[in-house]
């Protein structure tokens, strides 16, 4: 934790937060949808912004945690902060806390943040154990972190004071083996063992095809001199929204690519590795024609 680390998502960069980002810090927690569950009220001036962001380089220049601004790639818009607090390096322990502008909910931006901060904390940092407090009415705060992977652990009584009443606190974790095992379940892949003819034809039984133009003429996917007959099939799926899985892995694979340009050394390394991994999940489940080369580092 020497020097601060910039994380990187299909979407999203998490960085460094600095005094460059106080009004827009401010136009986020200033809001009271945001501090509903946020144990502290709404925020009422630009400087009040300032000192938190002052707190958060203060924790991290103590090793009692980190606090990571959450950065749109493509608008490079400031939309929230995610972080881990009460870090405790030698008991391998932290607790993790966020928000996000009300924009941008239900976009799976946080699940995405989320992710990568647990990878962050439990390979880099070696942590084992990661906590959530969260009030038990904040059911959105509650169901993004148990789809992450934490269980609930009980309940702590009066622990939170928001609003002139003390409330009670939900407790939620996640330890590493329950995230390796839930990380290796996601990344298991998927053999190839089926033809897009046979997937075009489940389509066309359950109905997929119904409401398409000309329905009842036969689906040319024989061979033309302009695609191979794979390639039409292909084309014939990918143009009425039905896809296997390996193709939103090879929409990853590529975003994952264009990260590359930005890093150099130890990240670059490490995100070829994690490339890589994603190609040979790939190349067992597309067809031949389709398969990927490793990227060199």
């Amino acid at each position: 934790m020497e020097n601060f680390p910039l994380l990187f998502t299909r979407r999203l960069r998490l960085v460094k937060i600095d005094h460059g980002y106080d009004e827009a810090f401010f136009n986020i927690l200033s809001l009271d949808d945001v501090t509903k569950y946020y144990g502290r009220e709404s925020l009422q001036s630009v400087e009040e912004a300032a000192e938190l962001i002052n707190s958060f380089q203060t924790i991290f220049k103590d090793k009692r945690g980190i606090r990571w601004g959450i950065m749109l790639k493509e608008t490079d818009d400031f939309i929230g902060t995610i972080g881990i607090h009460n870090y405790v390096s030698h008991q391998k322990r932290a607790e993790v806390g966020f928000e996000l502008h009300p924009n941008h909910w239900r976009k799976g931006i946080l699940t995405e943040a989320l992710d990568r901060v647990l990878e962050y904390c439990f390979q880099e940092l070696g942590i084992y154990r990661i906590g959530a407090v969260t009030f038990p009415a904040n059911t959105a705060s509650n169901q993004l972190l148990e789809k992450s992977g934490f269980k609930q652990e009980g309940k702590l009584r009066g622990y939170l004071y928001q609003h002139q009443k003390s409330q009670d606190a939900n407790v939620l974790s996640i330890i590493k083996p329950d995230w390796i095992r839930k990380r290796k379940q996601l990344e298991e892949p998927v053999q190839y063992t089926d033809h897009m003819t046979e997937i075009i034809k489940r389509s066309e039984a359950s109905g997929d095809f119904s409401n398409l133009p000309g329905k009842g003429k036969p689906l040319s996917l024989g061979p033309s001199y302009v695609n191979s007959s794979e390639a039409q099939m292909y084309k014939t799926l990918k143009d009425n929204h039905v896809l296997p899985a390996w193709v939103e892995l090879a929409n990853e694979i590529d975003t994952m690519k264009e990260m590359l340009v930005e890093l150099d050394g130890k990240e670059r390394r490490k995100l070829v590795k994690e490339i890589n991994k994603k190609i040979k999940a790939y190349n067992y489940a597309c067809p031949p024609s389709l398969q990927k080369n490793k990227v060199s580092e």
